[in-house]
């Protein structure tokens, strides 16, 4: 009995001084945090994402913009013409505005889809840039742990958002540079 209380106090104590926490008490590890909110605001390959989308679906939604105005017009016009107008004419005119109208419903619907799968596709592309320039700056200051969402509390001391963007930035003027 005393052998095995002398190996189970040797053992604990060994976890105990190889233990997570008392490294972490003794300050050997180096803890950084990333605020991916303000990443995603500022770093130039994010406002280059919104750009590139925006210019990619500008024709298409000045098209349903277009469509929009055709359907206002019709509507008007049965509006102040419909007492001037044959009730044929006029059902007539209805039946184009409902017509026009579950249209444009459907392409602005398939509009916004895809306008989504193309956001998430180049949210995932930058996603995949901000993961290797974080490893990069991980390695390269040997950080232990980096933190991005789910912390209730940071301090500035631990924050390197800062430095992440300012990576970004470096990267995105060598990438402009080299084009």
């Amino acid at each position: 009995m005393k052998h095995l209380f002398l190996s189970t106090l040797f053992v604990f104590n060994l976890v105990l001084v190889f233990s997570p926490i008392s490294h972490a008490q003794t300050g050997l590890y180096k803890i950084g945090f990333v605020n991916t909110g303000t990443v995603l605001k500022e770093a130039p390959q994010a406002r280059k994402v919104e750009e590139k989308l925006k210019s990619e679906f500008e024709a298409r939604e000045k098209i349903l913009r277009a469509k929009q105005q055709e359907l206002l017009a019709i509507e008007n016009k049965i509006k102040t013409d419909s007492e001037r107008m044959s009730q044929s004419a006029q059902r007539k005119l209805e039946r184009e505005l409902r017509l026009k109208l579950s249209q444009l419903k459907f392409e602005q619907q398939e509009f916004r889809e895809d306008q989504n799968l193309r956001r998430n596709e180049e949210i995932r592309n930058l996603q995949t840039v901000i993961a290797a320039v974080l490893k990069r700056l991980g390695d390269e200051e040997k950080f232990d742990l980096i933190l991005t969402e789910g912390v209730s509390y940071v301090s500035d001391v631990i924050d390197i958002t800062p430095k992440l963007i300012e990576m970004l930035k470096q990267l995105s003027e060598q990438e402009s540079a080299s084009n």
